[in-house]
């Protein structure tokens, strides 16, 4: 090991990095100086020897000799410590700098070591990161998304300032506490188990989760949230599940709203359907109520003339009794296809959701002089879906291709109903021989207001659409010189397919 000589430490000395005074720790006086203090004050070695700290420091109380000297005495009796202080060029201008004091012993004589580092550059990044952090703080503040890390545990480390917004909390409230206590609790068992499943995963190959909850705001109401979860606990930095939040309740009423719009107007439709059919539904009741009248005006008129047999009698009260039942179904369909409902999702077979709603289409095809043909599926077609709303499809396109064929000759009038098994779905299919299509994109017709009636409202296939679309299904139209065809298909399905 080679042995330094005196110059050695002498050369360190003046060429270190760091500007170097001695400080003699009963005045605080500069005893001596390195030539880098020299290109860091702006003043000469001579200038700097025997001088107070004052001389390149800010005409400041923070910076007097009083606070300079009381430093000087702490680094006596704690051995040493860092602080920034700031230092004036001799050629004018201030500037940071970071003053490690240590208390060395130099020939026995105890000193005050003080190394001077310009951070200067350091604060200009410092600043930087400083004002980028409250630019985002103040982008992200009044924003309608929040971020947060949360605990398995459900704690949160962290939440963002945009919390006030969404929540009402006060960030530095919130963090700390549980968020499984504000959540719903129809929705907070749910969550936990979320937040246990994601933290046992890796970061890196960590997916994000997509979770919907609500979550009570300060104000008492409970807010919708969608949030997206990926799992950090493992990663330094973040130590927690990341979660990025947003509150959707706007849009999660708007759609509300809307479903229930549908509703309203699913309803009006199936009562306009009704009200179309209105005398040949008087026409079809007619028929068993004045057989019902005849059949027991003439038990009546046996009984009072006293020609009264019992076989006869019976005979006819049994007649009156099935005119009656024909007359209760056929208002017990009225009933059921009218009356308003909550959406259900059922196992349901195609075929009897024609056969619910033939009766009304057969007395529209009479009232029209058309026939039908249906062309029913031997087996059952089972698909999981509303049978009301899936009827009221069914009947719609129906009366529509009866009614396309106004212009066709009588004898040709006619409207076939196909249901069969497509490879992943249930097809019905409705063919009419009416006017056609126009000649545009066959998806037009679906369009809101698109009609071929003078008294359409051209909501008709709009409706159908939507409802077939909220069972993931599909509807489309072929058209060609015999009229059009309506295609719709289901998803195959059973209850236990349904909950899969």
């Amino acid at each position: 090991m080679i042995e330094l000589s005196p110059s050695h430490y002498r050369t360190a000395f003046e060429y270190a990095s760091d500007a170097i005074f001695l400080h003699d720790p009963d005045d605080g006086r500069i005893i001596e100086a390195n030539l880098t203090s020299e290109r860091l004050t702006g003043f000469s070695r001579a200038e700097l020897l025997g001088q107070e700290v004052t001389v390149i420091s800010p005409k400041r109380p923070a910076f007097s000799m009083d606070e300079a000297f009381r430093r000087i005495r702490r680094a006596t009796t704690e051995g040493g410590y860092t602080f920034e202080w700031v230092c004036i060029h001799k050629g004018g201008g201030e500037y940071p700098v970071e003053v490690n004091l240590k208390l060395i012993t130099v020939e026995g004589r105890c000193l005050v070591l003080a190394l001077f580092r310009d951070i200067r550059e350091r604060k200009l990044y410092e600043d930087r990161l400083i004002a980028r952090e409250a630019h985002f703080r103040r982008l992200i503040q009044h924003s309608s998304d929040g971020i947060a890390i949360v605990a398995p545990s459900g704690r949160l480390r962290y939440v963002s300032p945009s919390i006030c917004t969404v929540l009402g909390y006060d960030e530095r409230r919130a963090t700390g506490r549980n968020v499984l206590h504000y959540i719903h609790p129809e929705d907070s068992e749910r969550i936990r188990q979320l937040l246990r499943r994601e933290s046992h995963g890796c970061p890196e190959t960590a997916v994000a989760h997509h979770v919907t909850y609500r979550i009570l705001h300060r104000d008492g109401q409970w807010r919708h949230h969608e949030a997206t979860c990926k799992d950090m606990v493992n990663a330094p930095d973040i130590q927690g599940i990341l979660v990025n939040f947003r509150d959707v309740t706007e849009r999660i009423e708007a759609e509300f709203r809307a479903r229930e719009r549908e509703r309203e107007l699913e309803h009006v439709a199936r009562c306009r359907s009704m009200g179309e059919l209105a005398s040949a539904l008087a026409h079809e009741l007619n028929q068993p109520f004045a057989a019902i009248g005849n059949y027991v005006g003439g038990c009546i008129h046996r009984l009072e003339s006293g020609r009264f047999d019992p076989g006869e009698t019976l005979d006819a009260l049994r007649q009156a009794s099935s005119q009656a039942d024909r007359a209760g179904r056929i208002m017990g369909s009225m009933r059921n296809f009218t009356r308003r409902s909550e959406p259900t999702r059922v196992a349901a077979d195609v075929n009897a959701m024609v056969r619910e709603v033939t009766p009304f289409i057969d007395m529209k095809a009479e009232r029209e002089g058309a026939r039908i043909a249906y062309r029913l599926s031997p087996t059952a077609l089972e698909t999981m879906a509303d049978p009301v709303l899936i009827a009221q499809v069914i009947l719609n396109i129906a009366f529509n291709g009866i009614e396309a064929m106004a212009e066709t000759p009588e004898t040709e009038r006619v409207l076939t109903i196909t249901t069969d098994r497509l490879p992943r779905a249930v097809r019905i299919s409705i063919a009419d021989r009416g006017h056609g299509l126009p000649k545009m994109n066959p998806d037009k017709i679906f369009d809101a207001f698109y009609t071929t009636k003078k008294q359409g409202l051209g909501i008709g296939l709009t409706l159908c659409r939507t409802i077939i679309d909220s069972h993931q299904g599909h509807m489309w139209a072929t058209s060609g010189s015999g009229g059009t065809t309506f295609h719709v298909a289901l998803p195959v399905g059973t209850p236990e397919e349904g909950t899969a």
